[in-house]
């Protein structure tokens, strides 16, 4: 049984691509800055002591900047959560709209990993699930460490759950035969 939240984080292995292109674009726009001067927004930024402060903004290292600033959203920008009522997946927390969806675990009718060969050398990968209420996927925790650990733990919460809930209605059916018997 969960006893309390548990939060599921995207891992910045699950970014990798985008750190390898950070790294090799980085020095490419250094060295593009370097050779052309023109893309160097250059000019007094303000006057002190006789002096001036100049600002020299070379526009191509935006690009390496924009890349990181891509992983950091992708990592930061979503939360995973597995509690004592279901599984909840929150998106866009640093966005402008933002969607939860929450799933009981009695409602989960199939829970699904997806791993690619550089995800299991990486250790990561993505978990997929889907409830009766619809016929495609409801929810999906991509980009995790450890997916199958974590579907495991789902898989033993929803069993028990259903285990549970079938030991209940047995009871009530024997329950309710005996009343009808006694009378």
């Amino acid at each position: 049984m969960i006893e309390r939240s548990i939060l599921i984080p995207r891992v910045w292995r699950s970014q990798s691509e985008r750190i390898v292109m950070f790294l090799v674009i980085s020095p490419i726009c250094i060295w593009l800055s370097n050779t052309f001067p023109l893309t160097i927004i250059a000019g007094p930024l303000f006057s002190f002591g006789g002096g001036t402060l100049e600002l020299k903004l070379p526009l191509l290292w935006l690009v390496p900047v924009f890349i990181i600033g891509q992983a950091v959203m992708r990592i930061y920008d979503v939360r995973y959560i597995i509690d004592k009522q279901g599984i909840e997946s929150k998106i866009g927390i640093l966005s402008l709209s933002q969607t939860i969806t929450r799933i009981r675990y009695e409602d989960i009718r199939s829970i699904d990993s997806r791993q690619t060969l550089s995800e299991r050398m990486l250790g990561i990968g993505t978990l997929e699930m889907g409830t009766a209420a619809s016929a495609g996927l409801e929810m999906s925790f991509s980009g995790i460490a450890n997916p199958l650990k974590v579907q495991k733990m789902i898989q033993a919460e929803r069993d028990s759950r259903l285990r549970q809930a079938a030991s209940r209605r047995h009871s009530q059916e024997y329950d309710n035969a005996v009343a009808s018997g006694a009378e």
